[in-house]
């Protein structure tokens, strides 16, 4: 992933031959209040960036610009090559509410196979695919349940499901484990680490947790001021594949850590949590 910015170790951010997704003089306002301006990274194929800030510096209206909900007032985001106007094919969004995101009235199996049947997919072929995916997060045998059956985290794992379903080159999460216990929010972390690594799809994720992104993230992008910029990103160079208890007991994750803390509650607005 690439900035314009240079990283806190001051060396120059690692550059992807192949970025996934470009932002380019990346701005928004909402009215006579610009929420971030200026910003330029670029993510590469496979990679997994996660995206913290303190409350309110624009995080989510960032991830709506990078998924095309959004069209922002400067600048542009590409997408393998082309310029995002709407959603793209081969993008998935993973929503934080997966409560409001899932249909009670449709079964597990129906709920992921359901974009699947707007794209024009045929029945079979939408149940194999919905199949497939709701076993690479371990739900197969919960497919003819419906979700008010499930528990949270349960459900959580259906969305990401849903997405999974669509067979996407990169997938977009905003805080999708807010909603959960902190067992299963640790649970659904080791599940996308093993998705991502598993069918080598780029993700990125906002989350507010701290503890969150350096345990996940290849790359963690900072954003702070008024109106936001990406003031840091900061490589996690972090054993892998990553461990809940031992990979959070290393000294350089305390390092990374109390990096990431500082440069939020120093960026003059209320700080995320740590």
């Amino acid at each position: 992933m690439t900035v314009t910015t240079e990283n806190t170790a001051g060396q120059p951010a690692a550059t992807s031959d192949t970025p996934v997704i470009q932002v380019q003089g990346l701005g928004h306002a909402y009215g006579p209040r610009q929420i971030f301006e200026g910003l330029e990274f670029s993510v590469g194929q496979g990679e997994f960036v996660c995206i913290v800030g303190p409350s309110g510096v624009g995080k989510t209206t960032l991830l709506q610009s990078l998924t095309g909900l959004l069209q922002p007032s400067q600048g542009a985001v590409v997408f393998e090559g082309t310029t995002v106007k709407s959603p793209p094919e081969g993008l998935a969004i993973v929503f934080q509410d997966y409560s409001r995101s899932l249909m009670p009235w449709l079964s597990v199996l129906d709920n992921v196979a359901l974009p699947l049947r707007s794209m024009g997919i045929k029945k079979a072929e939408r149940v194999r695919m919905a199949t497939e995916a709701l076993t690479e997060v371990g739900l197969r045998d919960v497919t003819d349940a419906y979700p008010w059956q499930l528990s949270g985290g349960m459900q959580q794992r259906v969305a990401i499901a849903r997405a999974l379903a669509c067979q996407p080159r990169a997938i977009v999460m905003d805080e999708p484990f807010a909603s959960v216990d902190a067992q299963t929010r640790a649970e659904l972390e080791d599940l996308v680490l093993r998705v991502r690594d598993h069918l080598g799809i780029t993700v990125m994720l906002v989350t507010h947790d701290i503890d969150e992104a350096v345990y996940l993230a290849d790359t963690v992008l900072v954003l702070s001021g008024k109106p936001a910029t990406v003031s840091a990103m900061i490589p996690v160079e972090l054993p892998v594949p990553r461990h809940q208890l031992d990979t959070k007991a290393l000294p350089k994750f305390a390092e990374l850590r109390t990096e990431v803390y500082r440069l939020i509650k120093n960026s003059g607005a209320p700080s995320a949590s740590a």
